[in-house]
């Protein structure tokens, strides 16, 4: 009989007080792979795009690369679904997954700010598994790097002994050295900002054969498996940055020698500026969770639809909902509220507690919830004049040339459903008279 005893599962306590269902509907963290919080919607959604990328991947030999985009409106649950990819194919990837919105500028961000990043997380990610990348080729990529920014007013500003370390050789780690000060640089706008990338502008081959000679050592040390790095958060980003960093210059992206999985804006999909984003990347589309037909009211459910359930279930994963939410009529109005979105589900119920009087969520304290997001939406639809995109929407259930149906998508004021591939606007701005005018 074996001694060895099954690894246990993370819990989580179920919320039941209204502080800890605000903290439960906290959409701030997403939920790493083995959280029991999560649940698949892939039925819901009907696109069953996670487990198209996890077969790709699954079958995409060593050696092979795999460049490919998820994509989908903010709040969709790319950060969730990613991490259940990375789970599943853990026995034949090495994930190293980089935010962009922390790790880079949040406003803008170019080709070597994504190479350097890269390289110094690949780098500190094989330090964390003890499989250290060679010291001579570190210092070999740093030394390069120091030469270039020599000149620079930043390299002055930090001394010649840290630029060019002892006897010519960096003194530092790695990841403390020259390479990620650049990296810290690059981040915040400052006057030397603009002069270090210049800089790197001017020797575009050299800085990616450099990160490729790191990728290529971490693969040597990875006993069979493939990298595989994730740059999440890219569709916080203006799209045309992101045009710019992933279509427009994507000879130096798709020439990187790992597997690439990125998050580039929707509407880049949906109106490509540069060159079709399909056309550079293999594409997945995870869509909203289908509740109701497109003939159906926006309060009604299809009840041959298992949307309305397993948002439920979503919900039940974080809070006691019987003793919570005790009234069914006050489950369905978030639920139907919501437009089938799981971050809009969870920030919904938390403003709803937010707004309780008693112990629990009542049907009451629900309708207190939903009035004042719509007037919150509806100055913000009113400032940007997108009535006229919203009520196209809502007549054809497709989006439509007008520029501003991608800043509805955006803005999660409008939603992708599965079948056919059709659109409706947020359930809430159905409610409000302006768009019956």
């Amino acid at each position: 009989m074996s001694n060895l005893v099954a690894p246990t599962k993370p819990t989580v306590e179920l919320a039941r007080t209204l502080g800890a269902v605000m903290r439960a509907c906290n959409t701030e963290s997403p939920l790493q792979g083995d959280d029991p919080r999560f649940l698949d919607l892939a039925e819901g959604r009907g696109d069953h795009a996670t487990e198209r990328l996890i077969r790709r991947l699954r079958k995409t030999e060593r050696g092979e690369l795999l460049h490919a985009a998820f994509v989908g409106h903010r709040g969709a649950g790319k950060t969730t679904e990613i991490q259940r990819v990375l789970r599943d194919v853990a026995d034949l990837y090495l994930p190293v997954y980089i935010e962009a919105t922390l790790e880079m500028d949040s406003i803008r961000i170019e080709v070597e700010d994504l190479l350097l990043n890269i390289a110094i997380a690949v780098e500190a990610e094989m330090r964390r598994i003890g499989k250290e990348l060679p010291q001579e080729l570190l210092e070999r990529v740093e030394g390069w790097f120091a030469e270039k920014v020599r000149t620079t007013r930043w390299a002055h500003g930090l001394g010649a002994d840290v630029v060019t370390g002892a006897e010519g050789k960096l003194a530092a780690p790695f990841v403390a050295s020259l390479f990620a000060q650049a990296r810290t640089l690059l981040k915040y706008e400052s006057e030397y900002r603009t002069e270090v990338k210049q800089v790197l502008k001017q020797y575009p081959g050299t800085l990616l054969q450099s990160v490729n000679d790191i990728l290529d050592a971490a693969h040597e040390r990875l006993d069979g498996r493939s990298l595989l790095v994730v740059i999440d958060n890219l569709d916080r980003y203006e799209p045309t940055v992101i045009d710019e960093l992933l279509v427009a210059t994507s000879d130096r992206i798709r020439r990187l020698r790992c597997c690439l999985l990125l998050t580039p804006p929707v509407s880049l999909l949906l109106q490509p500026k540069s060159a079709r984003l399909d056309d550079r990347y293999a594409c997945f589309d995870l869509f909203t969770v289908r509740l109701r037909k497109p003939e159906q009211r926006y309060d009604e459910f299809d009840a041959g639809a298992p949307g309305r359930d397993l948002l439920e279930q979503a919900l039940g994963k974080r809070i006691d909902v019987g003793v919570m939410i005790p009234e069914k009529e006050a489950r369905d109005r978030l639920i139907a509220a919501s437009g089938g979105a799981i971050r809009e589900l969870l920030e919904l119920t938390s403003l709803s507690a937010e707004f309780a009087r008693g112990d629990v969520i009542l049907e009451a304290d629900v309708e207190k919830a939903l009035a004042y997001k719509k007037q919150r939406m509806r100055d913000q639809i009113n400032v940007n004049d997108w009535w006229p995109a919203l009520r196209d929407i809502a007549e054809t259930k497709q989006v439509t040339a007008d520029p501003r149906s991608l800043n509805l998508l955006f803005y999660r004021f409008v939603f992708k459903y599965n079948g056919e591939g059709w659109y409706d606007i947020h359930p809430l701005i159905a409610e409000l008279k302006e768009l019956r005018r």
